[in-house]
């Protein structure tokens, strides 16, 4: 009799999932049974290879950007949520933009994230940007500070990164505050990027 009632119960449950289900169907304006199932999962097929193809654009004009951009520097001003434990995840992004020679401005987009990359608001990234179009523009995340692994043994910095801005504003002979400079990006503390920007503002005075 108990197996009887729990086979019973069993039945009514999924008798009412069955029926919460075509109501979420009807809902989408599908029709029920096993035709708007089917109707629904050719959406969810066609949603799904839309991804893909904007992801391949997407992968495509980056290859582009990073061969032909102008270098300059992107600083988090803020982003979304971080979709940690995934290898790369796509993350809203607002970036401070700096090229050489031009005035900073901003852009929010949507980037594809590595999860080694270090991502956070105030982060300096290494960025190229289409000459024809400042909204266009791909992170250079292999140029970009890495977070360490876990037990990971690295060398203390020889430079610190904020020596740049010391470079600088130091004042003195262009030509010695260059070579300080050009010292501090063979040494590794300066990216190509950053090197071309703090260049770009020594020659300006």
């Amino acid at each position: 009799m108990g197996l009887f009632k729990s086979m019973k119960d069993l039945a009514g449950i999924t008798r009412g999932a069955r029926e919460l289900h075509e109501q979420h169907l009807a809902q989408q304006g599908y029709q029920p049974g096993m035709r708007g199932m089917m109707s629904q999962m050719g959406d969810m097929l066609g949603d799904a290879s839309e991804q893909l193809k904007d992801l391949k654009d997407q992968t495509g004009d980056k290859s582009r950007l990073l061969a032909e951009g102008i270098p300059g520097e992107g600083v988090i001003v803020a982003m979304g949520t971080p979709a940690r434990g995934a290898q790369i995840f796509s993350l809203d992004v607002d970036l401070e933009v700096h090229l050489p020679g031009r005035e900073a401005y901003r852009v929010a987009n949507q980037y594809m994230v590595p999860a080694t990359a270090t991502i956070n608001e105030g982060i300096r990234l290494p960025v190229r940007v289409d000459p024809a179009d400042p909204s266009r523009l791909a992170i250079d995340w292999d140029r970009a500070a890495q977070e360490p692994a876990r037990g990971q043994v690295r060398p203390v910095a020889e430079a610190p990164v904020s020596a740049v801005s010391a470079v600088a504003g130091s004042g003195g002979d262009t030509v010695d505050q260059l070579e300080r400079l050009a010292r501090l990006r063979d040494s590794g503390a300066l990216t190509d990027a950053e090197f071309a920007l703090q260049k770009a503002r020594i020659l300006s005075g």
